[in-house]
């Protein structure tokens, strides 16, 4: 949390702030080599915004990367197996380089930054550097007539932010590959292939939505991605959730302690005093039914094995190909002939969504199914119980998926208490709101889909400014729709009006067009036809393009 706030004050260049909060923070860290390594990190990039000397903010680099790699070149990443620190370190050294080294130079490091990443990073983390990196040397690269290389890392760049559904310098990158385009075919667009016009045109889309999204928002775009929360998913601490869910379950500390450790230790744990050694956290965990902070077999079983495919079906249930899902979910099962209570639950509840999402089962058959998974885990409560009961994401994902058909089992009243329970919830956890997201977001739509429309539009603004913390377009792209829907809903009444509306629909549209999610994107597009009489390819005198 302290580090969250650093890197916000840094962000913010508020840099009184940040220099009084990061010298409490070494302080208190005893100046741990990593510590005072993120806090040398956060000093520099506040000397860079406030124009400090150049030469000297390089220095501090180098002592910084000197505290974990002494005697090794911060250029030369070749051998090494750098920490997400390191290669923070390494990638701000090269931009502060610019300007006083030859560009063949700049370029030459730049794209051994890019090789170190495509070869040693994973895409979730690489996307968070690679597009920023695009962005400062495909310009360069043109420069000095190296066209081939700048149009390979520009669109490598472009895919790489479409799979992993986020926005870091996505404007930038587009309108570079529009250069490109306008450079092959010349930018008379009237003389273009009709192909090239249409991209051209949806490129035009997409880049004015993003700027619409930013302006309506009061959001930057981020100079400069340097604060490296790799990783960081959901974070709960031991002592909630044994606590939270112990209490729910009906169980006394003893019965908790009953041949783990002693009762008092329950109590020290809970109270924060101390925590458990691993062997007795993980019985703990197993005897309150926590499954860790995701759904996977991987924090569920234990079989690192599994994790490959069950993030395969993840992304695959996300991007809704789910007869690939069902494939893969067919073949996981039979590896796995005995399954304790949280593979049953991943199994139920991915299967029972694949199942829904092609047809194979009703609405009253799907919420009985997720409502099963549920009591896996979770104890049939009273509602003022359920409200300190602590949630697993599986059982988030549950609750979620009993909304789509809570009304055919005249179970609305009792979902909707349940979704603002896990509201609740997320909003109480002590790390902010982004470690949450993925549950919250699909919590809030859901909420709006049972008819709370005010709170849903609400609360869909708190998700697009989550999103944009995360430089989430995937998260955006779903909460602009569900406001824009939810506005409709109160033409009525005065409080919206039409205009206002299709511009988050619109946007919406364009969002899911760049991230290729075709029926969403074709959903949004239906919806203005029928909403609103207008077309895509039709607004404000532009030439429609025949599809």
């Amino acid at each position: 949390k302290w580090k969250e706030k650093i890197v916000d004050l840094v962000n913010r260049n508020q840099k009184k702030e940040a220099m009084y909060e990061m010298e409490q923070y070494k302080k208190q860290t005893k100046k741990t080599i990593l510590y005072l390594q993120f806090c040398m990190l956060a000093e520099t990039v506040l000397g860079w915004k406030n124009g400090e000397d150049r030469e000297k903010l390089l220095d501090n680099i180098q002592k910084a990367w000197n505290l974990t790699r002494k005697g090794k070149n911060i250029l030369r990443l070749q051998g090494l197996c750098c920490s997400y620190f390191e290669f923070s370190l390494a990638m701000l050294y090269v931009r502060l380089l610019e300007g006083n080294r030859e560009e063949e130079e700049i370029i030459m490091y730049y794209q051994k930054l890019l090789l170190y990443l495509e070869k040693h990073v994973e895409e979730s983390d690489r996307v968070k550097w690679y597009s920023q990196i695009a962005v400062r040397v495909v310009p360069l690269l043109k420069k000095n007539n190296n066209s081939n290389q700048a149009w390979k890392i520009t669109i490598q760049a472009i895919q790489l932010l479409q799979r992993q559904a986020c926005m870091f310098h996505l404007s930038e990158l587009l309108r570079l590959y529009q250069e490109f385009l306008e450079e092959k075919y010349g930018k008379i667009r009237a003389s273009m292939p009709q192909k090239v016009q249409k991209e051209l045109f949806d490129i035009d889309g997409i880049c004015n939505s993003l700027e619409w999204c930013y302006q309506e928002y009061k959001e930057k775009q981020k100079e400069w991605i340097w604060d490296i929360s790799f990783g960081v998913g959901e974070l709960y601490l031991c002592q909630d959730i044994i606590r939270g869910r112990r209490n729910g379950m009906g169980m006394s500390q003893q019965e908790l302690a009953e041949g783990i450790c002693s009762p008092v230790t329950i109590s020290r744990i809970e109270c924060g005093k101390t925590y458990p050694k691993r062997k007795e956290l993980v019985k703990l965990l197993e005897r309150v039914k926590w499954s860790g902070e995701t759904c996977t077999l991987t924090a569920q079983i234990g079989n690192p094995e599994y994790h490959q495919t069950t993030s395969k079906i993840s992304n695959l249930t996300y991007l809704g190909n789910y007869q690939e899902v069902e494939k893969l979910l067919e073949e996981l099962e039979k590896k796995i002939p005995e399954k304790n209570v949280f593979a049953q639950q991943y199994f139920l509840n991915n299967i029972n969504i694949t199942q829904f999402a092609l047809g194979k089962k009703s609405k009253e058959e799907y919420y009985l199914s997720a409502e099963k998974a549920l009591y896996l885990t979770a104890p049939r409560l009273e509602k003022e119980r359920w409200r300190k009961w602590h949630f697993t994401r599986a059982e988030v994902m549950c609750i979620n998926a009993m909304s789509y058909g809570c009304e055919e089992v005249g179970k609305e009243e009792e979902v909707i208490e349940l979704l603002e329970r896990i509201k609740e919830f997320y909003e109480r956890q002590g790390m902010s709101l982004e470690h949450y997201q993925v549950g919250y977001r699909l919590t809030v739509r859901n909420l709006g889909n049972l008819g709370k429309y005010k709170e849903s539009i609400l609360l869909a603004d708190i998700v697009i400014k989550l999103a944009f913390c995360c430089e989430d377009i995937g998260i955006m792209s779903i909460a602009l729709y569900d406001k824009g829907w939810g506005m409709e809903y109160l033409w009525d009444k005065e409080v919206f009006y039409r205009q206002e509306s299709l511009n988050y629909i619109k946007a919406s549209y364009y969002l899911n067009l760049f991230l290729d999610k075709k029926i969403e994107y074709e959903y949004c597009r239906e919806h203005i036809r029928k909403v609103y009489g207008e077309d895509i390819y039709g607004y404000k005198g532009r030439v429609g393009i025949s599809e």
